[in-house]
């Protein structure tokens, strides 16, 4: 009886001490799509919940009766779908993960890229195919292998581009940083960038930041570096959101030779 004790107790330290698990974003998206309403919890914004929901921002604002700039207030409902339709309300609480980040200075790039072919996929059909939306000049966000692809039907939202922790992550096109925090389970540190009343983008798993909410960036600018917070490895994961749905960044971003 002591020996079965003693393992047990072994294997909750172990447990209790490799830290918390990392959950693909594919694993979130649909998880909340049907959640009808949520709690606004400290930190929480408008533009991160419509995000998380897979919805327009500009529809979950004019269900909940909100005017710009879409100030929340902690304990609000917050409801995700149309109450005019009648539809039964669960309402769910956010509990954000906590993660540990690490702020330091931007680093450039090493001259010798990361082992990461392992993980890379076969994309050159889909790389080297021309955007279809060139409206904002779309540039590449980071240096990389694109190690995962977008795939609507699985839940994949964007792609992830390997990479060295450190290295710089620039504003895909011009707009305002409408997000940046930790709020959103499995993206880690996260910014998220609206560009128009059509467009936002979002850059997950940095390191650090070097923007705040409510700047206004330019397109290539650095507004991060690259990290590994809710990823296995350094890399960043990038989204473009179109009316509040996925479309695939390979779509957009300029052709690559």
């Amino acid at each position: 009886m002591r020996n079965r004790l003693l393992l047990v107790f072994l294997i909750a330290t172990l447990v209790a001490c490799s830290g918390p698990a990392v959950i693909p974003v594919s694993d979130l998206s649909r998880a909340n799509s049907n959640d009808k309403a949520r709690v606004v919890a400290e930190g929480d914004s408008l533009y991160q919940i419509s995000w998380e929901a897979g919805l327009d921002y500009r529809d979950v604002a004019r269900w909940n009766n909100l005017d710009p700039p879409y100030r929340l207030s902690t304990g609000q409902m917050i409801y995700l779908s149309d109450q005019s339709l009648g539809d039964t309300v669960s309402p769910v609480t956010s509990q954000p993960q906590p993660v540990v980040i690490e702020v330091s200075p931007i680093i450039p790039p090493a001259e010798t890229e990361p082992n990461v072919e392992s993980q890379a996929v076969d994309n050159s059909a889909t790389i080297s195919m021309a955007p279809i939306e060139t409206g904002h000049g779309w540039v590449w966000p980071a240096d990389g292998i694109v190690i995962g692809r977008f795939e609507d039907s699985t839940g994949d939202n964007g792609i992830d581009i390997g990479g060295q922790s450190g290295a710089p992550i620039q504003a895909a096109a011009a707009g305002k940083v409408v997000y940046a925090g930790t709020g959103l389970r499995g993206y880690g540190l996260l910014l998220i960038i609206k560009h128009d009343e059509t467009y936002l983008s979002a850059y997950a798993h940095n390191r650090a930041v070097t923007t705040k909410e409510g700047d206004e960036v330019s397109k290539g600018q650095v507004i991060a570096e690259m990290g590994q917070t809710g990823a296995e490895s350094p890399r960043l994961h990038f989204e473009i959101r179109k009316d509040g749905k996925p479309v695939d960044p390979l779509r957009y971003l300029p052709r690559k030779n």
